[in-house]
């Protein structure tokens, strides 16, 4: 299970990152790659909770990093 979860903590990370603007920038393609193969992970078919947490986290780092450029 802790596996399957990696992604939030990786998802948290990013968000809670205080400091340099870069390091919050790479923590945050981190993130979302981990989100992604997690989602590819999930059959297409499971139209599951996870499934959604996740999409709206991609969508959250996808912000986050464009904010970190932009103020970082």
């Amino acid at each position: 299970m802790a596996v399957r979860n990696q992604w939030r903590d990786f998802y948290n990370s990013a968000l809670r990152q205080p400091g340099n603007g870069l390091f919050r920038v790479l923590l945050a393609d981190i993130a979302v790659s981990v989100c992604v193969q997690r989602l590819l992970e999930i059959s297409p078919a499971a139209r599951s909770l996870e499934r959604e947490e996740i999409s709206i986290a991609i969508e959250d780092l996808r912000i986050f990093k464009s904010l970190c450029r932009k103020y970082g």
